[in-house]
């Protein structure tokens, strides 16, 4: 059975429902999740949302049954009330975090699923954090990770995150493309068994820079990584234009894109897919799956809540984390 390790994110936003929602609702998993959080605010929650949940306490054992609804104990030093957020428990999101982290990269799990967390309530703890990426190459000691969003056969990796767009042309710089493309090409192959990837490269100008009159990193940083990364095999197509890189027949045959920036990939995919999408880390020594939204603390204990992306977060960790084994 694949073990999941499940970071449910912040205990005021809608994490802790959504896991209830999706685990205590759902007996046939083909995966066993473990969540990392507080017993009793778990159980409060689903008291709250009238689901019926077997919570069983996860201690290491071998053998987990799929009725239980099972939970490694983090308590809270504090009472954490639905859409209530508070900086003062900035400390215990990041130690689970960290825990759920380590035990995956210790092979105590098959794989993390990371549960929405708010980046300025973690800072107003006093606690610098730009997301969940960032923090979790620091963890496992990898140099270089690359965000990718995933979406039925639509895949959109981010060569930068969450920094301003005044900041976006800076961090285009030739090495870094080559990383990025490069981890992509390697985790299409070895996560989605795809023999030879087709992956289309976004400008970072409109038009592609148009010949350089709307911008000359198109020309002189992103093409000659292109050049250079087909020269070593790789099956690239670009620099794009963003603005029909999606289009119809431009998009038959491409196994994923790689976007220049946030906001110039994720609203295509989040327009075709929002709930249904899983926002995964590429690079890692170990398979990290997440939602696609944020804390909504506004729907935060409510009965509407939304738990479709978590599940597809799950079933994509636990199909990665299959074919790992059979690998």
């Amino acid at each position: 059975m694949i073990k999941l390790a499940v970071s449910p994110g912040d205990p005021a936003g809608i994490g802790p429902d959504i896991c209830i929602k999706a685990f205590g609702q759902n007996k046939n998993l083909n995966f066993t999740p473990v969540i990392f959080g507080d017993v009793d605010l778990f159980q409060e929650r689903a008291q709250n949302l009238e689901v019926d949940v077997q919570v069983k306490e996860f201690k290491g054992q071998e053998t987990l049954d799929d009725s239980s609804f099972w939970i490694l104990p983090y308590p809270l030093e504090m009472k954490v009330e639905p859409g209530k957020p508070d900086p003062s428990y900035g400390d215990y999101l990041m130690k689970v975090l960290r825990e759920a982290t380590n035990l995956t990269l210790n092979k105590e799990f098959d794989a993390l699923v990371t549960g929405p967390l708010n980046k300025e309530l973690i800072n107003k703890a006093g606690i610098s954090f730009f997301g969940h990426t960032e923090v979790l190459a620091e963890i496992s000691d990898t140099s270089k990770v690359l965000m990718m969003l995933t979406c039925d056969n639509l895949k959109i990796a981010l060569a930068t995150t969450h920094v301003p767009l005044s900041e976006v042309p800076k961090l285009i710089t030739y090495e870094h493309l080559c990383e990025c493309l490069t981890i992509l090409n390697n985790d299409l192959q070895n996560k989605w068994g795809c023999s030879n990837p087709c992956i289309k490269v976004l400008g970072l100008n409109p038009h592609a820079g148009d010949g350089g009159y709307l911008g000359k990193e198109d020309q002189e940083v992103i093409a000659p990584a292109i050049e250079y990364l087909k020269t070593k095999g790789l099956n690239l197509i670009g620099p794009a234009s963003a603005d029909t890189a999606f289009i119809g027949k431009n998009s038959e045959n491409i196994d994923a894109y790689l976007a220049m920036y946030h906001d110039q990939g994720l609203p295509v995919l989040k327009t075709v897919g929002f709930g249904n999408s899983v926002n995964i880390t590429l690079g890692l020594p170990f398979i990290r799956t997440s939602v696609d939204h944020g804390t909504a603390y506004d729907m935060a204990g409510k009965k509407e809540v939304d738990e479709n992306s978590l599940l597809e977060a799950s079933s994509l960790a636990f199909n990665l984390a299959t074919r790992n084994q059979s690998g």
